[in-house]
């Protein structure tokens, strides 16, 4: 089986944390965590982005997700002053991680903004699944982790 034929019907799986503060009140999450027939998310609320570690992010990929989509608040917005920006550079480095065994990169990725709706919040899982789709599935789905 090739590669094309591998992704002609490959889902994505992306899991989407995000901060609590960047939703709004009201927003309607079970729309955004219905699967849609191009991809599938999953989405986590977090304290704050801070609490986003690499070893976290690399955890996630290697249980079987596809790409991790981190949501956080806009620069100098943040509750704990740095903790976005903490969180921005170890999704950085855990890129660096993926990069360099061969992994891609576009696995993981960060957006930041306010007052999301759970309609946005799908269309930033939808963005993550775009990125990852060249990429095929994750080597490491279906791999037993001891």
């Amino acid at each position: 089986m090739t590669r094309e034929d591998l992704q002609s019907g490959f889902k994505p799986e992306i899991i989407l944390l995000y901060c609590r503060r960047c939703v709004e009140e009201e927003a309607d999450l079970f729309i955004a965590a219905k699967a849609t027939s191009r991809f599938a998310a999953k989405l986590v609320m977090m304290p704050c982005t801070s609490k986003v570690e690499e070893s976290h992010l690399l955890k996630l990929l290697a249980e079987g997700a596809d790409g991790v989509q981190v949501v956080g608040c806009p620069y100098q917005q943040c509750q704990r002053l740095l903790g976005n920006l903490q969180a921005e550079r170890r999704i950085e480095h855990a890129r660096g991680y993926l990069r360099e065994i061969g992994l891609g990169a576009e696995r993981l990725g960060m957006e930041r903004g306010l007052h999301f709706s759970g309609l946005q919040l799908l269309l930033l899982a939808e963005k993550r699944a775009h990125a990852v789709r060249p990429l095929g599935p994750n080597p490491m789905k279906g791999e037993r982790i001891p």
